[in-house]
């Protein structure tokens, strides 16, 4: 078998994985299918701010860490200072949660419950809000 051959039949192997909607569990052994949450975490409240005469309440970015819990399984994602996050979970209903070191210094879950239905290859798309006063 020439190079060219190899490096096209290797090609075509990735990219027939790629499209796939199932992941193996590490340790299980056995496949689950799975689907994307993509969401953005942040603080709304606090002091007004005025926009084109405007009095508007702030919303602004958190970083932190975002948590799924649901069907006895835990997963958490770091989120950046952008707010935004990306998950890859099993297929199923998340309660999920969120912790920022930017309010009350990262103790305590700081969003209102949210809940995630996650659909085998499909991308669910969700907000985590925590308020302030």
């Amino acid at each position: 078998m020439n190079w060219r051959y190899g490096a096209l039949l290797v090609g075509a192997v990735l990219v027939a994985g790629c499209g796939a909607a199932t992941q193996s569990m590490q340790g299980t052994g056995t496949v689950q299918q799975t689907g994307t949450v993509q969401g953005t975490f942040e603080r709304t409240g606090g002091p007004l701010i005025m926009t084109n005469g405007q009095a508007e309440t702030p919303t602004v970015p958190l970083s932190g860490t975002v948590t799924f819990t649901g069907d006895n399984q835990k997963f958490s994602v770091s989120v950046g200072g952008s707010g935004k996050f990306s998950a890859s979970l099993p297929a199923g209903s998340y309660a999920v949660s969120g912790v920022s070191g930017q309010i009350n210094e990262g103790g305590l879950a700081c969003s209102s419950p949210v809940t995630a239905r996650v659909q085998a290859g499909e991308t669910a798309h969700i907000l985590v809000v925590c308020p302030v006063p």
